[in-house]
């Protein structure tokens, strides 16, 4: 077996991809991809004199700067979940929850996941990252005036899910949709 770095020119097998390549997904030009490199925004390795991107590290900047993530940049059938908060802080035994059930997760499916804020963007976050999935996490559910206009947002074509954080959950079944 070799540590050559993979790089292929299928659809949905990219590990590594070089400067051109990545503009290319990203539809916008080597020099403003170069650009984003040069600030650090998307890491790199050189690789025999060559920069190479990874498409994970090439997929965080994407879902960090709200920009689409092409369809053919994502590996086998990535699952995206996202993660509304409607407060501040979510409890620990929360927060412990979701990350175990992504780790159960894991071992049956590829996904990535982004926690977000409940404030005026949430609609352009959703129009972008295209979820699956979502998961809103609130204080109570008495308020239900977030959740309403998230499925306003989604129009049923997302699953919805609503917790209070004051009371344990288990994502599990639903993360199996």
């Amino acid at each position: 077996m070799t540590n050559e770095p993979k790089k292929s020119s299928t659809s949905n097998d990219f590990e590594y991809l070089d400067l051109e390549q990545a503009a290319n997904i990203c539809c916008v030009s080597v020099e403003r991809f170069g650009k984003w490199i040069e600030k650090g925004v998307v890491p790199v390795i050189d690789h025999n004199g060559k920069k190479l991107i990874r498409s994970h590290d090439l997929i965080q900047h994407l879902i960090r700067h709200n920009i689409p993530i092409p369809d053919r940049l994502l590996q086998g059938n990535n699952k995206k979940i996202l993660f509304i908060l409607t407060e501040e802080a979510v409890p620990q035994a929360v927060t412990s929850e979701i990350i175990w059930a992504l780790y159960r997760l894991r071992k049956r499916t590829p996904y990535i996941f982004d926690f977000v804020r409940y404030d005026k963007n949430i609609e352009l976050k959703i129009i972008t990252f295209r979820p699956d999935i979502i998961f809103l996490l609130q204080k109570e559910t008495v308020d239900q005036e977030p959740e309403k206009l998230i499925r306003k947002m989604v129009n049923g074509t997302t699953p919805v899910h609503a917790f209070s954080t004051d009371q344990p959950i288990n994502l599990d079944q639903y993360l199996n949709e």
